[in-house]
């Protein structure tokens, strides 16, 4: 049986395209800015300025490499990304302008979406890359993605930590316009995704004070227990029935996960 999660892979349009099911993360960057706006008509401001330049990527989810129709997701799945100019400098950063350019949020749908940007330029010895952080934009627990994507081909990439993660560099098919390329990212789990029958579960009572029980699983599975701050404060290999105390839990609110599925746990 397959464990219910949200892979994101590279299904690629184009022959050239890598497809690969695990998505690697990488450090956030220097240079995130809180407040970056919503992409409109799915184009990164200020937009293209020189069409040689042009880059157009096309973004899939899919599951076990199927993909899947965005529209189906518990929750609006988002894109948060920012890269350098074509000079390889940042906006809002180091005196520049505060202008949000090449920063902003793009909110995934269908079974493919699409952004157009500029191909960003060299930042000082890295190669060209994109900073991107993936999440579920309604839910109340996810696993944020954070990673930095390169393009294949890219000289600098031999000399840079990016050489270790080929599964994150684009391949690129010039078109008459520029660039265009494939990618998606990964998420492990996501809340509220249908189930089948035989993995509905049971947590009680709900909400609780002193302890719950779960029953209605099928197999050994094991059950992790994270508080609203992703944090593993509980962890057990079931058997036919467990019984947990929370006598001593802080009041709030935990995420109760076993298999791939997760319920919401209220502590009175």
């Amino acid at each position: 049986m397959k464990r219910w999660g949200i892979i994101l892979c590279l299904l690629g349009l184009h022959a050239s395209a890598q497809v690969n099911c695990i998505t690697t993360p990488d450090q956030l960057g220097p240079y995130f800015k809180h407040g970056a706006p919503l992409i409109t008509n799915d184009t990164l401001a200020p937009g293209v300025q020189d069409s040689s330049r042009a880059l157009k990527l096309n973004f899939y989810v899919s599951y076990d490499c199927d993909t899947v129709d965005l529209d189906t997701l518990p929750s609006p799945y988002a894109l948060e990304l920012w890269h350098a100019n074509a000079q390889g400098e940042y906006s809002n950063v180091d005196g520049n302008p505060n202008d949000f350019a090449y920063r902003g949020r793009l909110v995934l749908s269908g079974k493919t979406s699409t952004l157009y940007t500029e191909l960003p330029g060299i930042y000082p010895w890295r190669p060209s890359h994109i900073h991107v952080k993936g999440f579920l934009t309604n839910a109340w627990f996810t696993d944020t993605i954070v990673t930095q994507l390169y393009f294949k081909g890219d000289s600098l990439i031999a000399s840079d930590p990016a050489k270790d993660f080929p599964e994150r560099w684009i391949p690129l098919d010039t078109t008459a316009n520029g660039y265009e390329g494939s990618f998606a990212f990964g998420l492990s789990y996501i809340v509220g995704m249908e189930e089948r029958t035989e993995d509905q579960w049971v947590l009680k009572p709900n909400p609780t004070r002193d302890e719950f029980t779960v029953s209605g699983y099928t197999g050994k599975e094991e059950m992790v227990v994270m508080d609203a701050l992703g944090r593993i404060i509980y962890q057990e290999r079931l058997s036919d029935h467990a019984r947990v105390s929370t006598l001593h839990w802080p009041r709030g609110t935990y995420w109760v996960r076993i298999g791939g599925r997760i319920q919401t746990l209220l502590l009175l």
